[in-house]
């Protein structure tokens, strides 16, 4: 085995030089800080060299071989090697697995020595719940060194969250709420119909039901207008949708409960409040639950995105452990927020959004999480992106 020390600036530089001479198939043995920079001690092992240049060279074979025993040997070499090589190929895997978490250990200790308050502001942001790729955006665009630097952070997050143009129950119209199963669109339309009442009259509203699925979906929504006095109207199908649109035009609001549908479903793009064939009039808002991973929502709303989307309500605030991951989806997004469900009283918990306030909100759950030891040691490993990702 070929050992060979290598002293660097930086631990990228190291590596560049131990690829240069090694390629792929070299050892890292340890690593360690020197006054010059970084120290790499790294190994080829010859067996491999051995081994590769082994397959590329064919051995010499006889002119003459029986048929059937040719073709057999050739079967069994064929398998033995292939699982020969698929073991290698694994533990190769395996290997360069180690190495980049323990590399990029180092890289996050190195910048938390050079940059403190860069880390640690990224590490404030990650504690809210704040996506990685965008808490590493708003500190690069701030001097992390000014003590303001947090505040800096917090306004800018709150300039790029987009809010709706007025609230949707004083501009009326007609209203779909749309999403996965189980978000609480239901009891989101009965507080929305509630609230209207309060400040209308009851003829003024229209409420219609697509869901034919759900069993006890429409005897909900009836009992909830049964006490406010408004008729339930139901659609099955698109056009029973654009006629009784048609006649309820001179409603004021007119709030539409559609069937829970799943991101994955391949019917999705089918919703009869689509917006794609004539339904231009209706306006979509995805309703999502605020207890739902980051990964989960930007999956949610890539695939609601077939159908025209004007904002989005949150539900289930009260059930949140952080409101970091909505921040980041909205901001990236750029999908505006409207109202804010935090229980299941009609129509008390239904809010306006402010975004300040929303913001405090989150700022609080962070200083609430209980997992900060374990993320630290997991930002030590390197794997600050996989925590950010699982939030």
């Amino acid at each position: 085995m070929k050992i060979k020390r290598y002293v660097a600036p930086t631990m990228r530089q190291a590596m560049s030089l131990v690829r240069d001479e090694h390629g792929d198939d070299a050892v890292i043995l340890s690593t360690k800080d020197v006054p010059e920079g970084v120290e790499i001690v790294a190994a080829l092992d010859p067996e491999a060299t051995q081994f590769q240049t082994a397959q590329e060279v064919p051995l010499a074979r006889s002119t003459y071989q029986s048929t059937e025993a040719s073709a057999s040997s050739q079967l069994g070499d064929v398998k033995s090697g292939s699982q020969e090589l698929s073991g290698i190929a694994s533990e190769l895997q395996a290997v360069r697995a180690m190495l980049e978490n323990q590399l990029s250990g180092l890289a996050w200790g190195q910048e938390s020595q050079n940059n403190p308050h860069t880390v640690d502001l990224i590490k404030r942001l990650l504690k809210l719940g704040i996506g990685w790729e965008l808490s590493q955006k708003l500190v690069e665009s701030i001097d992390s060194k000014n003590h303001q630097a947090w505040s800096d952070i917090l306004l800018k997050i709150e300039n790029s969250i987009p809010t709706g143009e007025r609230d949707i129950i004083e501009r009326g119209g007609i209203v779909a709420l749309v999403g996965p199963t189980g978000v609480g669109k239901t009891t989101t339309i009965a507080k929305m119909a509630s609230r209207f009442v309060m400040r209308n009259s009851p003829s003024e509203l229209a409420l219609i039901t697509t869901d034919c699925y759900k069993i006890g979906a429409q005897a909900q929504l009836k009992t909830f207008a049964d006490l406010i006095n408004v008729p339930v109207h139901v659609a099955s199908t698109q056009g029973e949708l654009y006629a009784l649109l048609t006649s309820l035009g001179h409603k004021k609001l007119v709030l539409i409960d559609t069937a829970g549908m799943s991101q994955r479903d391949l019917q999705l793009s089918q919703q009869l409040t689509s917006g794609h064939e004539g339904a231009t009039s209706v306006r979509n808002y995805l309703v999502m639950s605020a207890a739902t991973q980051l990964n989960v929502m930007t999956d949610i709303v890539n695939s609601f995105g077939k159908v025209i989307l004007r904002g989005c309500i949150l539900t289930k605030v009260d059930e949140a452990l952080q409101l970091g991951n909505l921040l980041t989806l909205l901001i990236e997004k750029q999908l505006p927020i409207m109202y804010l469900s935090n229980g299941q009283r009609v129509p008390e918990d239904l809010e306006v959004v402010r975004t300040r306030e929303l913001i405090d909100r989150a700022i609080v759950l962070g200083h609430q999480n209980k997992n900060s030891a374990q993320n630290e040691q997991a930002f030590r490993m390197g794997m600050g992106k996989e925590i950010s990702d699982a939030q």
